[in-house]
Formats: structure tokens, sequence, C-alpha cells
């Protein structure tokens, strides 16, 4: 007998005996080449909360964040707070409680390198304000997953911003496993 037919049937076997867990959209899946790759998937199926991706685009975040904005919007049409505010700018709606919880699971997580449940995530965040100040911005952790300036900025905003996306980069995995 095939030895992979059998290793086949067996995993076919065991994945229909167990209870089925939403799996993260950040899992790597299988391709038809049997190559291993990270999901590409923006929109996850329902009941799943979706999850940031480091390498993902700035409009694939802000598709993720419009649809629990839309929930929001839809649980709560009497949402209070939107419109111009003093100069101009919006306010940001103001959702009930109720509406919060009806899209709990809209919300994005962010991308595992990044969750404070990921076990690694503490030491590479200290890592990560490390090659901060290694590029000449100052800054102390103030927890993980958090930091503040220390002192004057010399660096341009713009600098900065590429620095905390290098770094981030660097530490993080920017998206590859």
């Amino acid at each position: 007998m095939n030895p992979r037919l059998v290793i086949g049937a067996a995993v076919l076997l065991l994945s229909a005996c167990s209870q089925a867990a939403p799996a993260p959209s950040n899992v790597a899946s299988l391709q038809s080449s049997g190559v291993v790759a990270p999901s590409t998937a923006v929109s996850p199926s329902d009941g799943e909360q979706p999850r940031l991706r480091m390498d993902m685009t700035e409009e694939e975040k802000k598709r993720l964040h419009d649809a629990h904005t839309a929930c929001l919007a839809q649980n709560d049409p009497n949402a209070t707070g939107t419109g111009p505010g003093p100069g101009g700018a919006l306010r940001p709606a103001q959702y009930s409680d109720e509406a919060w919880k009806a899209c709990a699971k809209k919300w994005p997580l962010p991308p595992w390198e990044m969750d404070s449940r990921n076990p690694t995530f503490k030491d590479n965040w200290h890592k990560n304000v490390q090659c901060l100040n290694s590029r000449g911005m100052k800054v102390i952790e103030t927890e993980p997953g958090s930091w503040t300036y220390d002192g004057e900025q010399t660096l341009p905003h713009d600098q900065r911003l590429q620095i905390e996306k290098d770094c981030e980069q660097e530490v993080f995995g920017g998206g590859r496993r």
C-alpha cells in the first residue's frame, strides 16, 4: 500500500473526528504545489475575528476597520458625535455599549507578531525599542507594546515614521513566519 495514501487517509480520518476551531487568518495554508504560504485573505469567514498582518497595505487595514465601523453604525444608527467638530475636523461617533459588544468580533486583532498573547512579544518589543534608539530616536519603553519620547526629538516626523516601520519589520519579521 502507498505510504502517502495511508498517511492522507489517517489525516482525513483524524480531521473528520476532531471538532473544528476557527483558524486565524494568518495561519499558513497548503497550496496545490505543496508549498506552505501565508494566507492572503483580508476578509475572514463569518464568526472569525479578523487579524491584521504585518505585510498588509494601508488599504487592506482600512477595509477591515471600515467593516467594524459599518457594524457599529448598523447596530447604533442613533450614534452621537458624528459631523464636523472644532476646526472642521470630523468628530468620532459615540456608539452605545450594545453596539460595541455586537461588533466586537469585527474589530481586527493585531498582527500575531505584535499581539501581547504571543509568547515572544515582550522580548521582541524590547528589541524594537532598542532598534528605535539605535537609529536616532529618543524613546523609553513604558510597557510591552508602548513607548514614549525621551526629550526633544531631533529627527523629522517622516523619518521617525520610517524608522518605526523599519524596526518593526526587522524585529517582528514583517509578516514572514
